[in-house]
């Protein structure tokens, strides 16, 4: 009870609605027992954020189960990809804020399967662009998998807060192609 109400605050107020008090009052238990389930706030942030790294790495995987790789490019899985992104962030704001900031205290450590669940959302990426001949190399597959990734969280991330568009998702996804188009381009000529 404590967990799901933790994950309905986080998810309409963000970092700001995790509060022991509050969770405690929207699952019917005691702030005491909200220390005694989760240790800290930060320590229930984790859990939550890496909740959300999970999901975000399924809902990925499941736009690019969606498309035949033997029917669409490089470029196109990759745009996939992005769509995949722009729709998590903007169905999910809050837990996604949630996860950029992570804890609020000064504790920057993360779990190793917080580590994993982040490289598996860049591995990827890897299988997307692991026939391209400029990312012919494990090193630069993992390299551009993270420079692509960045890329897009970038744009997405400042056109959302900052679009001056009507539609700022449509703006980001045409920044976003511009960017994928050159870097594929450029790999693919590497011989």
């Amino acid at each position: 009870m404590a967990l799901q109400a933790a994950r309905v605050l986080l998810a309409e107020q963000g970092l700001n609605g995790l509060q022991a008090r509050a969770i405690a009052r929207k699952a019917g238990l005691s702030v005491g027992s909200i220390y005694k389930l989760f240790g800290d706030i930060d320590a229930l942030v984790r859990f939550l954020n890496l909740e959300t790294h999970q999901e975000f790495s399924a809902h990925h995987r499941a736009a690019l189960a969606a498309i035949s790789p033997d029917e669409s490019d490089v470029e196109t899985r990759l745009m996939v990809l992005a769509r995949a992104y722009l729709d998590f962030v903007l169905a999910n704001s809050a837990r996604w804020e949630a996860v950029l900031h992570g804890s609020r205290r000064t504790d920057t450590s993360r779990p190793a399967d917080y580590v994993q669940s982040e490289d598996n959302l860049f591995a990827i990426v890897e299988s997307v662009i692991a026939d391209v001949p400029g990312f012919a190399g494990p090193g630069q597959r993992a390299r551009a998998a993270r420079a692509l990734w960045a890329s897009v969280h970038g744009i997405v991330s400042l056109t959302l807060a900052n679009s001056r568009g009507s539609d700022p998702a449509a703006e980001a996804m045409a920044q976003i192609g511009v960017i994928l188009g050159a870097v594929i381009r450029d790999a693919s000529a590497a011989q």
